[in-house]
């Protein structure tokens, strides 16, 4: 798919981004979406991780999630623990702005992050987890080719308790296969996320 069909584009972090992403940090709401523990950050120690991020990339990269109309910064993500020589590294969850969690801008960052990980990092697996009650996690994953490979028991400590977390794996043949079939297409995501939804719903 051509970049000029994308709403958004991705690039490195920049440390003027710092102020936005503490926002995000400290929002219980957005966070409650990742598998990470909450806890505030102090706009000092954010400064610094940016930094961090931005002068270390080679087995963690981290990228601004920005509005081709605008350049203003919608979220983030990464691809972390790149191996180079087994070729393969973990996405990221990502973090968008409460404004735009209609699916669209996830579905094309799913679609760029793929691409930077297979056709220009030259990756053979991705891997991404999530806590077994994210529902909305799992169904992104399943709905663009990953494949759950186990359940880690009680491997998140969140809240107060000890959460499941599931592991998915997409690997590079299946990528390709999928991008050949058109099953990356925005048509065939919803298609998907309305189904697996559907069996989830029936699942409990």
């Amino acid at each position: 798919m051509s970049h000029d069909k994308y709403s958004v584009y991705l690039r490195g972090f920049k440390e003027s981004d710092t102020e936005q992403i503490n926002r995000w940090r400290n929002d219980r709401e957005l966070q409650a979406l990742v598998s990470a523990p909450f806890r505030y950050v102090p706009e000092a120690i954010e400064r610094e991780w940016v930094r961090s991020k931005m002068l270390n990339n080679r087995t963690d990269i981290y990228l601004a999630i920005c509005l081709k109309e605008n350049d203003e910064m919608v979220g983030y993500i990464s691809i972390n623990d790149i191996d180079h020589i087994s070729r393969r590294a973990h996405v990221g969850g990502i973090v968008l702005d409460r404004k735009y969690h209609d699916g669209i801008i996830r579905h094309e960052v799913g679609m760029l992050i793929r691409e930077l990980a297979f056709d220009q990092l030259n990756l053979n697996r991705l891997e991404g987890g999530c806590i077994a009650e994210h529902i909305a996690s799992r169904v992104a994953m399943e709905a663009t080719g990953y494949i759950l490979e186990g359940v880690r028991r009680q491997y998140v400590y969140k809240d107060g308790r000890y959460h499941d977390s599931c592991l998915y794996s997409l690997m590079r043949e299946d990528y390709y296969d999928w991008m050949i079939r058109g099953e990356y297409s925005l048509r065939s995501f919803a298609k998907k996320v309305k189904e697996l939804r559907k069996q989830y719903q029936n699942e409990k």
